[in-house]
């Protein structure tokens, strides 16, 4: 354990020196006109910079809304028509350095269960990018591929990181069914308010790459699933734990008795969740907020677009979710611990 520790602080080190002074050599310049290529910018002018590609150098012209760039800075330019721009910052180094922060931290204060959830979250993205969006591309149906993807996720992120006992069965059965109603309700308000799923212009740009054969309200559909299975991972394995430390505590408790004891914790968490996540739906949303507040187009009207109504949909479902998938879960939790002596703290995994 202490050379895992050392080396996550070895990475985080090497991370964000880098992030400050970043390699010297650069990529080598684009192979064709029209190309992507990193440069370090050699000197600057009013308005356009020497940079390096490679082993050439190049006059590129800022963008019109311009970082305040410098002299040794690493950026991101374009090549087209004989003529090189730059299109912004270079900001990878920063990045790898704020990802081994977050691995450090995570795991020096979570330890085992820290790293098992970085893992997890590994795992979950794999699912996505090698299964869901593969089969999305493929002309599958969206929403089902993404409940699927997303029943893979759930066993994943919770079985791995909380082990295989009753506890996280609960939470597994409790997040399972507030999704199928998220996605019941998403499927007959879609129905009846007439979506098309041209809600954003990347749902513009995807029918454009991929043709005419994709559903976009399907894959509305299936980003609203999506959206909520962090939330509702989270609330539904804290209620099992609820349940469980009070059948660790009286092994005598009723089902009753510990429904009822559990949603005292199970109401505090649903006034909680209702807040933190409207607001997270809402600064995702502080664009469309400030639309509304400069447009002279009747509020009534501005919410009745796509583009608004959508986001409201998304944002009520994923919340009802949440508070649907509290009680259920507090109940299978209560059924599945009922009358058990749990005299341990759970130890299905070494060094627990």
């Amino acid at each position: 354990m202490r050379a895992m520790r050392f080396w996550f602080v070895l990475m985080v080190v090497w991370g964000l020196a880098w992030a400050q002074d970043a390699p010297q050599q650069d990529p080598a310049p684009p192979s064709s006109p029209g190309a992507y290529s990193i440069a370090r910018i050699v000197s600057m002018g009013d308005k356009s910079a020497t940079v390096r590609v490679g082993e050439h150098l190049r006059e590129a012209e800022f963008p019109t809304e311009s970082a305040a760039f410098r002299v040794g800075q690493q950026v991101v330019v374009y090549e087209a028509d004989g003529r090189t721009y730059i299109a912004e910052p270079y900001r990878i180094p920063y990045l790898w350095g704020l990802l081994g922060l977050f691995v450090l931290v995570t795991v020096a204060l979570g330890r085992g269960k820290g790293l098992r959830g970085l893992l997890g979250t590994a795992a979950s993205m794999a699912v996505l990018a090698f299964f869901v969006v593969p089969q999305i591309s493929a002309g599958n149906n969206p929403l089902l591929v993404t409940f699927v993807g997303a029943f893979g996720i759930l066993a994943l992120s919770i079985y791995f990181v909380h082990g295989i006992n009753r506890k996280t069965t609960a939470a597994l059965i409790g997040t399972t069914f507030a999704t199928l109603v998220a996605l019941v309700l998403s499927v007959l308000l879609t129905e009846w308010m007439q979506f098309t799923g041209l809600t954003s212009e990347e749902a513009f740009l995807a029918r454009f790459q991929l043709g005419g054969n994709l559903d976009l309200v399907s894959l509305y559909l299936a980003g609203v699933v999506v959206g909520a299975l962090g939330a509702l991972n989270d609330v539904t394995v804290t209620q099992a734990a609820v349940i469980q430390a009070l059948v660790q505590a009286n092994p005598r408790y009723s089902l009753r008795e510990l429904y009822n004891r559990g949603m005292t914790v199970g109401f505090d968490h649903i006034g909680s969740l209702v807040n933190t996540l409207i607001l997270a739906y809402a600064a995702g949303t502080l664009p469309l907020l400030l639309l509304i507040s400069q447009s002279d187009i009747p509020l009534v009207l501005l919410i009745n677009n796509e583009t608004f109504a959508a986001e409201i949909v998304t944002m009520l479902v994923g919340s009802l979710a949440l508070v649907l998938a509290v009680p259920l879960t507090t109940l299978v939790a209560a059924w599945l611990l009922r009358g058990r002596k749990l005299d341990y703290i759970e130890r299905r995994w070494p060094g627990q």
